[in-house]
């Protein structure tokens, strides 16, 4: 039973024995509804069950006990909150459409304004995004979060498209770089000078060190055989599709047997798909019944292989300051289940992929890294209404998932798939085994800036 003390807003004195206090079924604090769509134990409990991603912050204690949202907390729940608001069961029977299209609307409208580099397309995008938002943003006020939309932050979306053409792109509009240069332009000037008219001093000894810069970067083109600059794709501007797979210099476990894949690394048909793989990669010319007899009968010289558990993605940035440099965008993950010193488990995790599925090998030549996958649906053609994310399901045969071996090279990056929970998430699912329980998904094109503009 709560208790409280309460102060009368006009009297301004306390109520110490409020009438529902000795109610034996009344908690009086329920009956106090907050200014969202669905309760906030439902939308914590569908954030606490969301599968992991390497670009994804899962919130396991929800959100909507978060105090003094950061601008990155903002961040990492735009990348799913679109999920856990589909199928959510609205108060008083309303339709939840209007209410996914606005927020889709909305996160079209940040997303495509991030872009570093605009077209007239892009920009048409923009606006279409914001136009969507308008014409379904009464669901808000029908559902009673709010009385109106006059907000300042809200009216300024309507000038990024004109703002964008006359200043260019969003992201010169921050002072984070103008605050960065601050450091080089001016407080290293100044105390390169006597302190004494120190004005000419620091323009001497800033057009010195340009010159000396502009010099190193001609010197540096010169030695890596004049290249010419970057091309840059005007599908999307300034999404660099260019990914480097990296693998670490040496296998996370050096000898993993058979029957070890099949318990502790969750791949209990480890065996049958490399027996396909083999006759796949030595005899393509078999027919899918050839292929399944010779790999039944196909004995495998060895019981082990080494194991690695993590695969990075890096790429070139063309647009840095200090020249292209190298840096990991993107990472897939293998974790085994894991004892603590006090007894808590740590759940295994098995990361998804986005897979090409038109580069497999037809020659005897085998790749150098191969990984086990179980596979989901292909997608379809169009996107899911309204949402427009596409959806896919578990591959299952006979009962059993389908899985391939296939070659490392043929992953392309990392994806996140949201459950699709119905209007209610089972208690059961859980953040470690949602992918294993949950029969379908949408793939997730908001974790970046990449994936958003591959799947949009």
């Amino acid at each position: 039973m709560n208790t409280a003390t309460i102060l009368l807003p006009r009297a301004r004195k306390p109520v110490v024995h409020p009438f529902w206090q000795d109610l034996p079924y009344t908690n009086i604090f329920l009956s106090i509804t907050s200014d969202e769509a669905c309760g906030e134990a439902e939308l914590d409990a569908r954030c606490r069950r969301l599968p992991p991603n390497h670009n994804i912050h899962l919130f396991m204690k929800g959100i909507s006990n978060l105090n003094r949202v950061t601008g990155q907390e903002h961040d990492q729940i735009s990348r799913f909150l679109l999920g856990i608001i589909i199928d959510v069961k609205l108060p008083g029977g309303l339709s939840p459409v209007r209410l996914v299209q606005a927020v889709r609307g909305i996160l079209d409208f940040v997303y495509s304004a991030q872009y570093p580099m605009h077209t007239t397309e892009t920009l048409e995008g923009l606006e279409d995004a914001r136009m969507q938002f308008h014409r379904n943003k009464a669901i808000f006020v029908d559902l009673g979060i709010r009385d109106n939309f006059n907000l300042p932050k809200l009216h300024s979306c309507e000038h990024y498209v004109p703002n964008i053409k006359l200043f260019g792109t969003s992201d010169n509009y921050n002072t984070e770089n103008t605050e960065r240069l601050h450091i080089d332009l001016a407080r290293d000037a100044y105390r390169s000078t006597n302190r004494k008219d120190e004005f000419s001093q620091m323009t001497l000894w800033l057009e010195r060190k340009e010159k000396i810069q502009w010099h190193d970067k001609f010197i540096e083109w010169k030695r890596s055989g004049c290249p010419p600059p970057p091309v840059i794709s005007n599908l999307h501007p300034g999404v660099i599709y260019e990914r480097k797979l990296t693998m670490p210099k040496h296998p996370t476990q050096k000898a993993v047997r058979f029957t070890a894949l099949e318990t502790e690394y969750s791949a209990p048909l480890f065996r049958d798909a490399l027996s396909r793989y083999i006759v796949q990669l030595t005899e393509p010319a078999l027919t899918s019944a050839q292929m399944e007899r010779e790999a039944i009968s196909l004995d495998v010289p060895f019981n082990s292989v080494p194991v690695f558990q993590r695969v990075k993605f890096s790429t070139s940035d063309p647009y840095a300051c200090d020249g292209p440099t190298d840096s990991i965008v993107d990472s897939i993950h293998v974790q085994l289940r894991k004892t603590l010193k006090n007894g808590d488990h740590i759940p295994a995790r098995f990361d998804t992929a986005l897979i090409n599925t038109d580069n497999f090998p037809t020659n005897i030549v085998p790749p150098k890294y191969l990984a086990y996958v179980e596979w989901f649906s292909s997608f379809k053609p169009q996107p899911e209404r309204h949402h427009l994310m596409y959806k896919v399901a578990q591959t299952v045969k006979n009962g059993d998932r389908l899985a391939s071996i296939i070659a490392v090279n043929n992953i392309r990056r990392s994806i996140h798939l949201l459950p699709k929970f119905g209007p209610v998430a089972p208690p059961d699912l859980k953040s470690h085994n949602v992918l294993d329980k949950c029969p379908v998904f949408f793939a997730n094109p908001w974790t970046d800036r990449h994936i958003y503009a591959t799947l949009y």
